[in-house]
């Protein structure tokens, strides 16, 4: 990783200097790139097993996806969707679906635009924003349903909310980002932009967009969605995703818990008992 860093780091400072314009677009290309990682068992377990169907989804003006989708449960009972986080896909989300199989929901998940076995290889929040609305589109969700997220898929599910009328029961994030603004700050540092490449990199965010970065964060998007309650999971030693991120989120949202765990890991956590026992408990709860 630091190999790899370093030769970013020279090829977009340079770039940077020469060209801010053309940096500004490798680096927003480069940004939206999806690591394909391999199926693991015990998520291609998940595949076999699972109902599969599959929604076309409007991403942009010029790019159509068929979203893979999974249903596991009796289809008359409460709904809960499951939304997985970047560079992984809905298999991972297996084992809390199972549970809240066996607590009697019905669930579905999917993989984001550009995951697992997409026939694109990069996406953004914008393309998934879509993806998610179409997938509720294609439910038709009564009321009262509930969605449970990881990592960058919570902030998916909250800017994808904002921009719809459902109402939902609860909200279950298990870590999250929040202001999306950060979320470019590190990257520039990380591939070396300079600050002339940087403000056009963010230009292009912002057209593709319609709305200024600093404007989009989960804390704000949360404002515009009905829910009832909001539960955020977050390991105090997150090494992917600050636990500040859920601290901003709580901060001043009397429908927020937080729960704090520590050496849960980031991914792991996914696979967590006490984590996934938590989420089963939290949805059944008045």
């Amino acid at each position: 990783m630091a190999a790899q860093q370093t030769v970013l780091k020279i090829y977009f400072g340079v770039l940077s200097f020469v060209a801010p314009s053309r940096a500004a677009k490798k680096s927003f290309d480069l940004f939206q790139k999806v690591r394909k990682k391999d199926i693991r068992p015990r998520e291609a377990s998940f595949f076999k097993s699972a109902r599969h169907f599959q929604v076309e989804a409007i991403l942009d003006q010029n790019k159509v996806d068929q979203i893979d989708c999974y249903e596991l449960g009796d289809p008359k009972q409460d709904l809960v969707v499951l939304v997985h986080g970047w560079d992984s896909n809905a298999g991972s989300m297996s084992q809390i679906a199972n549970k809240l199989v066996e607590e009697g929901k019905r669930v579905v998940l999917f993989n984001l635009p550009g995951h697992a076995f997409s026939v694109h290889h990069s996406t953004n929040l914008l393309e998934c924003k879509n993806a998610v609305t179409a997938v509720l589109n294609h439910l038709k969700p009564m009321s009262g349903f509930s969605v449970v997220s990881h990592s960058f898929g919570s902030a998916v599910v909250a800017y994808a909310l904002s921009k719809n009328n459902y109402e939902l029961d609860k909200l279950i994030f298990l870590t999250n980002p929040n202001r999306v603004e950060h979320i470019f700050k590190d990257f520039k540092n990380f591939i070396g932009l300079n600050n002339r490449a940087y403000l056009a990199l963010l230009k292009l965010t912002q057209d593709k967009l319609g709305e200024p970065i600093h404007a989009v964060s989960v804390a704000a998007n949360l404002t515009g969605v009905n829910y009832q309650k909001l539960l955020l999971i977050h390991d105090k030693n997150d090494k992917v995703l600050d636990y500040s991120n859920s601290l901003e989120v709580k901060d001043g949202n009397p429908k927020a818990e937080l729960l704090t765990f520590e050496n849960i890991g980031h991914y792991k956590m996914l696979w967590n008992k006490e984590v996934i026992n938590n989420c089963a408990i939290f949805l059944n709860n008045d």
